[in-house]
């Protein structure tokens, strides 16, 4: 099939086709009023599993939106009257305005150095303090609002302004939060140069703590997962690009309209699964449900031989003979 296909080609299948087809399959009219949340219940029991279609990075550029809370190291661009784009990090976690977008042109270029006063010296602990050079409030600033600082113009690249990067001193960050597991966690560094962080443990990050250098003076190198954060080690002494690649929890379907995966490619999957717990738990037919269960481990099997000819290079197919 060529790179042009028609709009009608793709798997458009909706939840609430796939809410009659349950019923159709159970042939229990009855119980359309459990159907959407047991299928829910399915999506939610396969969100956890690795699948060809779970895979996601944070590359994906993200711009300034009214009224949304930006954890702290959220990175978005703004384009300047010149057709200049400038990435912007939140030095700290805050909520944008809820109708006007903050000056960002009136921010010159962050400098970590740059004086605060006669003495010299760097920053204060993030956020840094009202009307530092290279920064402009957003929603009236710390501690509700959010303090962002020019972090200079967009780099190019592939994966070179994601969105994420670190805040100077800082070494936690939150995450998505349809974040299952890590594949790939790198970090960019002298503007173009990108390098994939090596995994700890939490513990041997922590440890890292006593021997840190005061001050640091290199880009993370190390990563740790806990409790739904990124640590990272040395801390930074500026806002690098934070790159991963995971495997992420698909939302699942809320409205009849609504089309995903779970409704598209794993459909069957996702509707063989939600069948069984019917007949397992409402209906009381066992033999019925081990059915059913055994029709969406079926599926799942042909998913993951997807997924791993996906994943993995296959090799030359032997012939007939």
């Amino acid at each position: 099939m060529s790179q042009l296909w028609p709009q009608t080609q793709p798997d458009q299948r909706t939840f609430g086709a796939q809410q009659a087809r349950t019923l159709d399959d159970l042939n229990r009219p009855q119980l359309q009023g459990i159907v959407a949340t047991y299928l829910q219940d399915a999506m939610r029991y396969w969100q956890r599993r690795p699948f060809f279609f779970t895979s996601a990075d944070n590359q994906d550029p993200l711009v300034w939106t009214a009224s949304v809370f930006a954890t702290q190291g959220c990175t978005i661009q703004y384009t300047d009257p010149s057709g200049q784009v400038w990435n912007f990090v939140a030095a700290n976690a805050g909520t944008t305005d809820s109708a006007t977008q903050p000056n960002f042109q009136a921010a010159t270029a962050f400098q970590f150095v740059t004086p605060v006063n006669s003495t010299g010296g760097p920053p204060p602990i993030p956020p840094p303090t009202a009307g530092w050079p290279g920064t402009v409030d957003d929603n009236g600033g710390p501690p509700s609002g959010i303090r962002w600082i020019n972090n200079g113009p967009i780099i190019g690249g592939y994966h070179a302004n994601p969105q994420l990067s670190t805040v100077y001193g800082v070494n936690e960050y939150q995450l998505p939060i349809d974040l299952i597991a890590f594949t790939r966690v790198e970090v960019t560094w002298a503007r173009t140069i990108r390098l994939e962080m090596a995994p700890y443990s939490y513990k041997e990050l922590r440890d890292f703590d006593v021997i840190r250098p005061t001050p640091p003076t290199t880009y993370p190198t190390a990563y740790a997962y806990y409790r739904g954060h990124l640590y990272i080690w040395p801390y930074p002494i500026a806002q690098y690009p934070i790159t991963f690649s995971y495997r992420s929890a698909p939302p699942i379907a809320q409205n009849a309209a609504d089309t995903n995966i779970w409704t598209t490619q794993a459909e069957a999957m996702v509707r063989h699964y939600a069948e069984g717990r019917i007949l397992e738990a409402v209906i009381g037919d066992q033999q019925s449900a081990v059915m059913c269960f055994d029709l969406a481990n079926q599926e799942f099997l042909d998913l993951q031989q997807q997924t791993s000819q996906r994943d993995v290079r296959a090799g030359i197919p032997p012939s007939d003979w």
